[in-house]
């Protein structure tokens, strides 16, 4: 943690090394290595293996670079995180709710919302209280380019709450406290490509032996986490880690 992966370096087509920063100090140093495993996205992994010196005008695997840049853009989500007093749910409230509130609508921009909610004794909240996380798939370039950021995330946050309001009983007195996170959050925090979610998505380009693969067209560098096969969510992506641990072992 606290850490961040700036280069990955190649030799003869072969990746044998990485240059990590620690983000407190500022200092940096090159780790060798003889597999790299790279838990990032797509597009991410692209620039990690670019040529410093040359980044826009030469790239060590020019054709892999071009099906990315190709990639239809992904989803950002925009999320809700409300701690809440335990009256604001209702009573056998499910764990997990999809709504959708405008069939002509996206689905997106708070127009669906996937929601989990704690229940009493997981952990999630003191007793008494409760948390609900509400998120929604949104367009990254909204975020990136919005003139005023902190007045556009106001706006999807109260959006959602009245949304949410209309099955929870969320007032000034039930809500403890409010937070959201946009694109732009996800990149802050996570380094993620222009803070976008769930992978390359599903479509008949990249589902199953059309996806990106595990190996990477670089000896010994590997991709895993939600743009490779099978994709997202916590099963997905350790998936994705095992087949890497096989194939690597496979290799010894």
């Amino acid at each position: 943690m606290g850490h961040t992966v700036e280069h990955i370096y190649t030799d003869n087509g072969k990746a044998n090394a990485v240059r990590i920063k620690n983000q407190k100090t500022g200092e940096t140093w090159v780790e060798t290595a003889d597999h790299v495993v790279a838990n990032v996205t797509v597009q991410n992994l692209v620039k990690l293996v670019a040529d410093e010196n040359q980044p826009q005008t030469s790239h060590p695997i020019p054709g892999y670079k071009r099906r990315v840049d190709k990639l239809p853009s992904p989803w950002g989500a925009f999320v809700v995180y409300l701690g809440v007093d335990a009256s604001a749910i209702p009573t056998n409230c499910p764990p997990h709710l999809q709504f959708f509130y405008n069939y002509d609508g996206p689905i997106g921009e708070n127009n669906s919302l996937f929601v989990s909610v704690s229940h009493p004794g997981d952990g999630r909240a003191p007793t008494g209280k409760a948390t609900i996380t509400a998120s929604s798939f949104t367009d990254t370039q909204i975020w990136r380019h919005c003139q005023d950021y902190q007045e556009l995330k106001q706006k999807y946050m109260e959006e959602a709450i009245a949304r949410l309001s209309e099955y929870f009983y969320l007032k000034p007195e039930t809500i403890v406290h409010q937070e959201a996170a946009t694109p732009r959050t996800f990149v802050k925090f996570t380094a993620r490509d222009e803070g976008i979610v769930g992978g390359v998505g599903q479509r008949l380009t990249t589902f199953g032996p059309f996806g990106i693969a595990n190996r990477s067209p670089i000896q010994d560098l590997w991709l895993v986490g939600d743009s490779t096969h099978p994709g997202e969510g916590t099963a997905g992506v350790s998936y994705s880690a095992l087949t890497v641990v096989r194939q690597i072992e496979a290799e010894e």
